[in-house]
């Protein structure tokens, strides 16, 4: 049990999307500065839970159970209506949509730092700077002028985890941050994420992922779905080498031969992005 500060705590968690039930009670905590993946293939209910979490669910879904941010409650409250303690922070899969494609890199960047840190327009920049230097990012000066069409995949989506990591909260959560990139880009988005996380004043990651490979690069634990349940959570390293579900012990196979591919969608449902 980690003495840190409960970041996140979901209890008895089911999320429905009009009366259909796509998550069913789920429990489960993360520690302040922790990094822990929900580990499932497509369907299994892994970015519905994500979105619930985050207070993004659509129009016509909602949750019975607890969700606690910070130890607020935020269950069925929407992310804009939620206290600014309680907000978390989401970095997506689809850098594209993810950035306003008609605004600078740096008007974007600069708009959290001064309405989530109360930095000066002249601090705002630098950290701005700072903040895209510390992501990898060559010539940032010059990037801050730029719009995202300009520059490439791998590099849009470090900036979302600039933007993120800028609204200082105490959770974070990536969405398959990694999965429309190749993987040269996709070791380059994990060692940044790795990089900027994991210690007790960053926050707490929520690693959402079909991808066990990139699982193992970033987190320490995991909490594995099918079908909208949990079937094995726990130490990374446990489960890597004591599988206990045959789903689990399919991904470790998929893993060990090199194989990127999706799992078969468990049930008819298309997952919130």
């Amino acid at each position: 049990m980690s003495l840190l500060p409960t970041a996140l705590s979901v209890e008895n968690l089911s999320v429905f999307v009009g009366s259909r039930q796509i998550v069913t009670d789920l429990s489960f905590e993360i520690a302040a500065g922790e990094r822990v993946c929900l580990l499932g293939a497509s369907g299994s209910g892994k970015s519905l839970t994500a979105s619930a979490i985050l207070g993004l669910l659509p129009a016509n879904g909602h949750v019975e159970g607890s969700i606690k941010v910070q130890g607020y409650e935020v269950a069925n409250v929407a992310a804009a209506l939620r206290p600014k303690q309680a907000q978390a922070a989401m970095v997506f899969q689809d850098s594209h949509s993810a950035l306003n494609p008609l605004v600078s890199i740096g008007a974007q960047l600069r708009e959290p730092l001064r309405r989530r840190q109360g930095l000066s327009n002249e601090a705002a920049e630098r950290k701005a700077v700072e903040s895209l230097d510390a992501m990898g990012l060559p010539d940032p000066m010059n990037l801050l002028k730029r719009c995202p069409a300009e520059i490439s995949g791998g590099q849009r989506q470090r900036v979302c985890i600039a933007l993120a990591l800028a609204c200082k909260t105490s959770l974070l959560v990536a969405d398959e941050p990694t999965t429309a990139l190749d993987v040269i880009t996709q070791a380059q988005v994990l060692r940044v994420l790795k990089q900027n996380t994991g210690t007790k004043d960053a926050p707490a990651t929520l690693f959402i992922t079909h991808d066990l490979g990139a699982a193992v690069q970033l987190c320490d634990r995991a909490i594995i779905l099918e079908r909208g349940t949990i079937i094995e959570s726990g130490p990374l390293a446990s489960i890597l080498t004591s599988p206990r579900h045959p789903f689990t012990r399919s991904l470790i196979a998929t893993a060990q031969a090199g194989v990127i591919e999706t799992v078969p969608q468990t049930i008819p449902y298309q997952e919130a992005v």
